[in-house]
């Protein structure tokens, strides 16, 4: 495994759409042995109202999100993992992104559409601000149903539920480092590898149209030369299998490509030059995160180097491997799950620091 998630954290509000989230949140904790934090987020500024005691308030609903969080029915693809549940109290987004902090987790996994009564810190802004304050990568789960069936139906077929990972990028450093997950994951889930880099053509300010062609013609042989040297050398002999490039506006090309080409996940670095991933500020991430069908896994820019270079390390690894196949596949061994259920009662995150 190229990815070292040890700590994964799954904010939930108990809705119906939460809950098949959870299931994809267990399947990859399973198949990371990684431990599975299940959190809920009580913020009772939300409900306090004109005459109603604040602290009674405060109260009961701290003590329904802990009986429901008790009660929560771990599913079937979470067997095995380690499981840890925590109420928290406060504003959603800061409490999620502050425990994954207390608690060094390597990923949150997230609904975007989650329904239930406590925290509904899923229906907009809290989700947003998870992603721009988050300590560690994001995956982003814009219609669980679906993602959880098929992540079910792979495991039916003894197959990975990634199998074909969509990176786009606009050549920045942040992408680069996304790039280096995007091979981890294709690593990790035997999964193929498609770079994407999307030409803005609304950005060429000429309008007759042989200059528009010649200056398109141009834009993408330099993107596809950029395309190559950001490669690992090893992977730039298979570049015609990998590298992509299209036209249009990125906010629309990057999730169609991803429907129309059968991708199962998009991985995208959060604060590229060119808006690619600054997310709230009505960028192209936002707006993938929010028109795409298949999860978005977004990397955020404030990473260890240890991790860069470890990646770096891996891509040589994983150079020969596609060299030996003859075509860009990148090959990996299953990994099981041996993790222990233990008994779990609710609890509230542990000190800041």
């Amino acid at each position: 495994m190229m990815n070292k998630f040890k700590r994964i954290v799954f904010p939930t509000d108990f809705g119906e759409t939460a809950q098949s989230a959870l299931r994809v949140a267990g399947s990859m904790a399973a198949y990371y042995r990684a431990q599975l934090d299940i959190v809920s987020v009580v913020d009772s500024t939300v409900y306090a109202y004109a005459g109603y005691p604040f602290a009674t308030l405060a109260a009961d609903l701290m003590k329904s999100a802990e009986e429901q969080l008790n009660k929560l029915k771990l599913p079937e693809e979470a067997k095995g993992v380690e499981v840890k549940r925590f109420v928290l109290s406060g504003n959603a987004a800061h409490e999620i992104a502050d425990h994954a902090q207390r608690h060094s987790a390597d990923l949150i996994c997230m609904s975007t559409h989650a329904r239930g009564a406590i925290g509904r810190f899923f229906l907009g802004s809290v989700a947003d601000k998870v992603l721009h304050i988050a300590p560690c990568p994001v995956l982003v789960l814009r219609k669980p149903e679906g993602i959880a069936k098929a992540h079910a139906s792979a495991a039916r077929k003894d197959e990975k539920p990634f199998r074909k990972i969509l990176f786009p990028t606009d050549f920045s450093p942040t992408a680069n480092l996304a790039l280096r997950r995007a091979i981890a994951l294709t690593e990790d889930y035997d999964a193929e590898l498609v770079v994407l880099h999307i030409v803005d053509d609304s950005l060429i300010s000429t309008h007759v149209e042989s200059e528009r062609d010649i200056i398109l013609k141009g834009l993408r042989e330099h993107a596809l030369a950029e395309m190559k040297a950001g490669l690992p050398a090893e992977l730039v002999e298979n570049f015609h299998t990998i590298g992509v490039v299209k036209r249009g506006d990125p906010t629309k090309v990057i999730p169609a490509y991803a429907e129309s080409n059968h991708c199962d996940l998009i991985v995208m670095g959060s604060h590229g030059r060119t808006g690619l991933g600054r997310v709230l500020l009505g960028s192209v991430a936002d707006k993938v995160v929010r028109n795409a069908k298949c999860p978005v896994f977004i990397e955020r820019a404030k990473q260890s180097i240890e991790m860069q270079s470890e990646m770096a390390k891996k891509a040589q690894k994983l150079g020969a491997k596609i060299l030996a196949k003859g075509k860009g596949v990148l090959k990996s061994g299953a990994a099981g799950s041996s993790g222990r259920n233990d008994a779990i009662k609710p609890m509230r995150s542990g000190p800041r620091t």
